[in-house]
């Protein structure tokens, strides 16, 4: 009888072994919670004094102080430098205040040479920052800034190391040279931004600056060498912890490197106190620990992109490695396991960052992963010795870019090869796939009952085959969607705009989206190597930020661009970018015309000098074209007042040159309610293009422009439904194509 109860006895003693671990857990993930929210409270209003609420919101300026708190970040779109500030003291116009605020500020090539800790003065204007952000204004200077004291000693001696080490800087190529820099000591100002693009295109970012695997492997090789000269177990942890401070120290705190560096302090504090080496344990107390100190890593990516690529290997690898080994080597099976654990993990969040798999990003990390660590060690190495001996950390730098060289390789060929991005559900959807091939890997390896490894194996095939086909579809699609005889194309870029127009093959772009890739896939994708007209309606980031994406290796023609008076970043930095390609840009107001093709274009909005316009998007280029066979209206993002404006401009809006072709209007604004309903009723567009992200925090496009539209009878393309639009003419009128359906 004893033994016919013994199952029952050891289902009670592991349940209730069960609820006294998940007791634990909530009581520490409740003390955590309570923890970090309240230094969330205290760190964002400190960054939010009430003294200077009033002077932000009203862009006031005054003569300040302030300490650099990290190196200057140079931002190549708008070639300006931007760098984490902690203003010391302003004087208002009444007294000098002494405060401690966290802030962010821009500027131009005066910055290139602020290191961190020093202070400077100038009158500095304060703004806005984001309202949820770590920092609590922005801020730019309006004259020089003055170096009012140099930074600690300590922190003069980590410049001065790696600006010895930058200075011995050889290799074989230019872009080895920027990869080792990054590697070793996270500086990625000589890697070039061709060469961040194409190790993105196959997910091998994480090698262009210092990740925790650098971390790890720094500690690695210091543990190493401890043990080899014979210290003990509290030496080797003593030197141990001051070699990861001073590897922080020399790199910066960078989210992934703190992580790793939290990480590894808890499991070598573990063994020297004789206890398990708990991996997963210490990854948790990290990431515990670190959202405490800074809650705003939760929304860092490179933090959640370490802890999860780290979650992945300490989960995953293992049980991959067996199931693998029994078909191929050992040493192929760990280096594909820790390449599908990694990337698996990571999954749910960089589709966040992409659209769509990188097609060849395990084997490109299969082969690339295998070179860090030699290249880490040389690199370190040439930094130990950059200052004593210059001459052997010129050659140390120099060797360990051949490793460097056959991954820039390795990135360039992958980049290059055809299909190199698959699609893959976006939005919340995408994610909860991505999070369902983690819960199904997570069953297939790890459970103990068959029927559950079943279950897991089970939902990997439906999952994949789903994904195969959808990706097998979507390719056809690529290939046929854009291949038709088309005219103009609405591509897709996110919530940003971005038009394609071609007639006779002379080619126009109205506004280039706010990513680099998004719109150069499109333009690519299209076969566009020539722009003859390219038009910045406004200089808002999600206009104007994908400049670069465009113009790189493609020949421009003329440039259109709004007389608003803007000083922002994107203004002022796609001028200066656009000026240096020696570009013809002209500011156009209305009345202006020309042609494109069969194509006639006349500019509807601003007027002369941008009178009477309120702001950017009031002041922003509409334009009305004309063609033999439709008729297009693109509005950028002007509101309902410059809508009535252009609604009295001349006679285009006559019923003889609005009604006797198709009209193809470009809903302004990405659909948002500030819109002359008038103007669209007098319209009757046959076809509405509306431009806009996927699930944006606008809530464009609003349901008062959606509605104002159906009730005038316009067909509706939506970007974030449908992808890409492709229109042309035909017999009855339009044809519509897209890139996801038709």
């Amino acid at each position: 009888m004893a033994s016919g109860w013994q199952p029952l006895g050891n289902f009670g003693h592991y349940l209730e072994f069960a609820l006294a671990a998940m007791k634990r857990f909530w009581l520490v993930f409740i003390c955590g919670l309570v923890a970090g929210l309240s230094s969330l409270a205290i760190q964002y209003s400190a960054a939010r004094p009430e003294l200077l609420k009033e002077p932000i919101a009203n862009v006031a300026s005054g003569s300040a102080s302030f300490m650099i708190l990290d190196s200057p970040r140079y931002i190549e779109n708008f070639q300006i430098y931007q760098a984490s500030i902690k203003l010391l003291s302003i004087d208002l116009g009444e007294t000098t205040e002494t405060v401690s605020v966290r802030g962010e500020i821009s500027g131009g090539q005066e910055f290139s040479i602020a290191a961190t800790g020093q202070i400077y003065s100038c009158r500095l204007e304060l703004r806005p920052a984001e309202s949820n952000g770590r920092s609590g204004f922005r801020s730019s200077c309006k004259d020089k800034p003055r170096l009012k004291a140099e930074a600690q000693a300590q922190q003069q001696f980590i410049t001065s190391v790696r600006n010895s080490f930058l200075d011995n800087a050889r290799g074989v190529t230019p872009e080895s040279m920027g990869l080792v820099a990054g590697l070793a000591i996270g500086d990625t100002t000589l890697v070039s931004q061709e060469l961040k693009d194409e190790m993105k295109a196959v997910s091998l970012t994480h090698l262009t600056a210092v990740s925790g695997a650098n971390c790890a492997i720094v500690l690695a090789m210091a543990y190493l060498l401890i043990r080899r000269m014979g210290g003990g177990k509290w030496v080797r942890l003593s030197l141990g912890l001051l070699t990861l401070v001073a590897y922080v120290l020399l790199v910066g705190a960078q989210p992934s490197v703190l992580r790793a560096a939290v990480m590894a302090a808890a499991v070598l504090i573990a063994i020297s106190l004789g206890r398990k080496s708990a991996a997963l344990a210490a990854l948790a107390l990290a990431v515990m620990v670190l959202l405490i100190a800074d809650p705003w890593l939760a929304t860092d990516y490179g933090f959640l992109l370490s802890t999860a690529a780290t979650a992945g290997l300490l989960i995953l690898t293992e049980p991959l490695v067996r199931k693998f080994s029994s078909h191929m080597p050992k040493w192929l099976a760990i280096c594909l396991a820790i390449a599908i654990s990694a990337q698996v993990f990571c999954l749910p969040i960089l589709l966040q960052l992409q659209s769509g798999l990188a097609t060849y990003s395990i084997p490109a990390n299969i082969l690339a992963e295998p070179l860090v660590a030699p290249i880490t060690v040389l690199g370190i190495a040439a930094v130990v010795f950059s200052i004593p001996v210059p001459w052997l950390s010129q050659f140390l730098f120099y060797l360990a870019s051949f490793g460097a060289s056959a991954i820039v390789w390795i990135a360039q060929f992958f980049s290059e090869l055809p299909l190199n991005r698959l699609a893959w559900p976006t939005g919340v959807l995408g994610a909860l796939a991505a999070l369902a091939v983690i819960l199904a890997s997570l069953l297939w390896l790890r459970a103990e009952p068959t029927g559950l490894r079943n279950i897991g194996i089970t939902s990997l095939a439906i999952i994949s085959a789903i994904s195969l086909g959808a990706i097998l579809f979507g390719q056809v699609r690529s290939i046929t969607w854009s291949s038709q005889n088309w005219t103009l194309v609405n591509c897709d870029v996110g919530q940003g705009d971005a038009l394609v127009i071609r007639s006779k093959g002379a080619v126009a772009l109205v506004d280039v989206g706010r990513n680099d890739k998004q719109i150069d896939s499109c333009l690519t994708e299209l076969g566009i190597s020539r722009i003859d007209l390219l038009v910045l309606t406004h200089f808002d980031l999600d206009h104007v930020g994908g400049v670069r994406g465009a113009v790189d290796n493609r020949s421009i023609g003329t440039v259109l661009i709004s007389p608003f008076k803007d000083e922002r970043w994107a203004a002022t930095g796609t001028n200066t970018y656009l000026n240096s390609l020696g570009l013809r840009m002209i500011e156009v107001e209305k009345g202006t015309s020309g042609q494109l093709g069969d194509f006639s274009w006349t500019v509807l909005s601003p007027n002369k000098d941008a009178a009477g316009s309120e702001d950017s998007n009031d002041a922003s280029v509409a334009m009305f074209w004309e063609s033999p066979e439709f008729n297009l209206l693109t509005l950028a993002d002007t509101g309902e007042k410059a809508q009535m404006r252009i609604s009295a401009t001349g006679n285009w809006l006559s019923a003889q040159r609005i009604h006797k072709l198709p009209l193809v209007l470009k809903v302004a604004h990405h659909g948002s309610a500030d819109q002359y309903p008038e103007l669209i009723e007098e319209l009757r567009p046959d076809l509405s293009l509306v431009s806009v992200g996927a699930d944006n925090s606008y809530g464009h496009p609003t349901k008062r422009t959606l509605n104002l539209l159906e009730q005038v009878g316009s067909v509706i393309a939506r970007t974030d439904l449908l992808g890409s639009v492709a229109i042309s003419p035909s017999e009855g009128g339009l044809a519509v194509s897209s890139s996801r359906q038709d």
